[in-house]
């Protein structure tokens, strides 16, 4: 593959693409591992051919101003047997494989699952009394707000508009609601009565307005906007002034909550940058509401994401946590969110697992009464499936999926056994999600052991130890186009020191049915800018772009809940960067690993000897790979 020098990179991706395309056809070589063809229906294969989404976001229908409530609100009274609730955390958490809000007792570290149900619930917020909880759910097939009765494990929808409500917060007294809609063709801020079910709506700017949170005092409330052309903080008064700018830095300022007193916020901000790389970071401020002054309460080299102040005015948020050290050029395995709170000055961690747990909402003071919850909930769901195995001294097989085609070959994708199952569920749940078999038609997976690429390309053929030949790996489309305009847009995300993009696809329906509101800006890599007319971003790699109306697929997270994950940009200076070369992004690229090292998973399907024959230290050492990359790869030393 050519690479492109700084001098001409400018020059349309199609080149980058065709001769990614023409390494991909590279013949397969000798000993190759059996193929069988998968069993797994072509039903699988989307049958459907929608149509280009409108280029405007429909209205709905229903009248903003009045929303009739579908079931009986329950009342505020508490009940009898109050408890403390200082130990109890409410959050999201994607552990049983979609998401679900699980309640936490820090003091005996007992775990409760509230919601139990096949379909994403997320955002939990306390009502200020204790005794009920507000989420988000897409359980009637979009994004709607409801209610968990704690007093009897009873749910009651909140909302009922296609178009995407979520987000919610409580007024103070806990009559009403704050909550971010999509319902007028734009992201603002909505207020609801529960009692009547009038609703007003808030905000009117045509730039986002999202994230409410209702000041302690229920004067006022807390949002994120990026009206301004980056995300910041404002404030909105109930009493119909214009909204305030409170934060007004050009790095992106969201997440606002408030302290129990009123008199402070604490929000995110990326403010703060690598001095190595240049990436940024998230972190956790405070800011004043008197002074105007704000401090840096967090400081680590990954996200702090969520934060809230509980009602011992402790903060908690969703830090983000790496995996183990992994490879050369992907230094870490993927990490997750996990729940922190700091205790005693000190940020102590409240969840672990190999899954995000997001946005925490600490219980009020007081609480209702959770004794006999639990039985009163649905059935607890079934454990999420094992990581396939394999029999000891058996071998895995490369095996078909036909419902996942090579795109230039028109052939079925081979991947190893263990795998293919997750991968046709990745597939079904972007068709059902976006509307579109994106997965249908990809750049292929598997490689034989002994494929070579040319290696005057590089320094060192970065494809011969690669995943590809473990049939661990799947390389995506890089556009995914419909009536000649492209779905698919890619956001940029700074974990550290590496780079790293979030696919999305816009949905094929723009109603509210499919997807939900895109927060982040996508990203404009530097082969689509011109070099005379923003130098800085060019030079940069790119820029990002202002956040576009509509609904959006999230692709990758879709992936990580069946196990394939994506890895980091190549950022080799002088090399092979992501910067200068297009296919340093790696964008297209996902893998399932399952905790192996790639040696350990090559032996999966290929005998001793074989592995050793082609990709043993020796012959790696032969093939001009560095010794950190064949150790990251777990390839053993030779014996002394």
């Amino acid at each position: 593959m050519q690479r492109f020098s700084r001098s001409g990179r400018f020059r349309a991706l199609l080149v980058g693409q065709m001769l990614l395309l023409a390494l991909l056809l590279a013949a397969c070589g000798s000993e190759p591992s059996p193929v069988v063809s998968l069993p797994l229906s072509p039903s699988a294969r989307a049958t459907a051919t929608p149509t280009l989404p409108p280029t405007s976001i429909p209205t709905s229908t229903q009248e903003p101003t009045q929303l009739p409530s579908p079931t009986p609100v329950p009342t505020l009274a508490p009940t009898a047997t109050p408890l403390p609730g200082a130990t109890l955390i409410a959050f999201e958490t994607l552990r049983d494989g979609n998401g679900e809000i699980y309640l936490l007792d820090t003091e005996t570290e007992v775990l409760t699952n509230l919601t139990r149900h096949p379909a994403h619930d997320r955002a939990p917020v306390w009502r200020p009394d204790g005794g009920a909880i507000a989420f988000e759910s897409h359980r009637d097939g979009n994004w709607e707000l409801y209610l968990l009765d704690l007093t009897d494990g009873a749910i009651h929808r909140l909302t009922d508009d296609v178009a995407y409500d979520g987000s919610a917060c409580w007024s103070p007294d806990g009559m009403h609601i704050a909550f971010e809609s999509y319902r007028d063709g734009n992201l603002d801020i909505y207020t609801l009565t529960l009692d009547t079910g009038e609703m007003q709506r808030l905000t009117t700017d045509p730039a986002g307005d999202y994230g409410p949170r209702w000041s302690p005092d229920g004067q006022s409330i807390a949002f994120t906007s990026w009206r301004d052309g980056n995300k910041e903080i404002y404030l909105a008064s109930l009493s119909g002034e214009q909204p305030r700018n409170l934060t007004q830095n050009p790095a992106d300022d969201e997440q606002p909550a408030w302290s129990p007193d009123g008199t402070t916020l604490v929000f995110v901000s990326w403010r703060d940058t690598n001095e190595l790389t240049g990436n940024r970071n998230a972190e956790i401020y405070r800011l004043n509401l008197a002074t105007g002054n704000s401090e840096r309460i967090t400081h680590s080299p990954w996200p702090d994401l969520d934060p809230v102040l509980d009602s011992q005015e402790r903060l908690l948020w969703a830090a983000y946590d790496p995996g183990p050290t992994f490879e050369t050029y992907d230094p870490y395995r993927p990490g997750d969110y996990h729940l922190y709170r700091f205790d005693q000055n000190r940020p102590q961690p409240l969840t672990f697992g190999d899954w995000d747990d997001r946005h925490p909402a600490p219980a009020p003071a007081i609480v209702v009464s959770l004794e006999g919850l639990a039985e009163q909930l649905p059935p607890e769901p079934p454990s999420p499936s094992a990581t396939p195995s394999i029999e000891p001294g058996t071998l895995s097989r490369v095996t078909e999926v036909p419902s996942v085609l090579v795109g230039y070959s028109g052939q079925p994708v081979q991947v190893n056994e263990l795998v293919a199952p997750s991968l046709v569920a990745w597939q079904q749940d972007v068709l059902e999600a976006s509307g579109w078999d994106f997965l249908g038609s990809t750049l292929g997976s598997w490689r034989n052991i002994d494929q070579v690429r040319k290696k005057e390309l590089y320094t060192y053929d970065y494809g011969y130890l690669s995943w590809h030949k473990a049939g661990r790996a799947l390389d995506l489309a890089l556009e995914y186009k419909v009536d000649g305009v492209d779905q698919m847009l890619l956001t940029r995300d700074d974990l550290g020191e590496q780079v790293y993009w979030r696919l999305y696809l816009r949905a094929a329906r723009q109603d509210g049915s499919l997807g939900e509101p895109l927060k982040e800006n996508p990203w404009q890599f530097w082969w689509h800018i011109v070099p005379s007319e923003d130098p800085q971003a060019y030079d940069a790699g790119g820029r990002r772009l202002n956040i576009p109306a509509g609904y959006y697929v999230d692709v990758t997270t879709l992936g990580k809940l069946r196990g394939w994950e994506r890895i980091a940009c190549y950022a080799i200076e002088g090399d092979y960067h992501w910067a200068t070369d297009s296919n340093g992004t790696e964008y297209w690229h996902y893998e399932r690993t399952d905790g192996l090292t790639w040696w350990n998973a090559m032996l999966q399907i290929y005998p001793l000897e074989t592995v050793e024959k082609h990709v043993g230290w020796d012959e790696s050492l032969r093939k001009a790979q560095s010794i950190d990359m064949m150790r990251s790869k777990g390839i053993p030393t030779p014996a002394p």
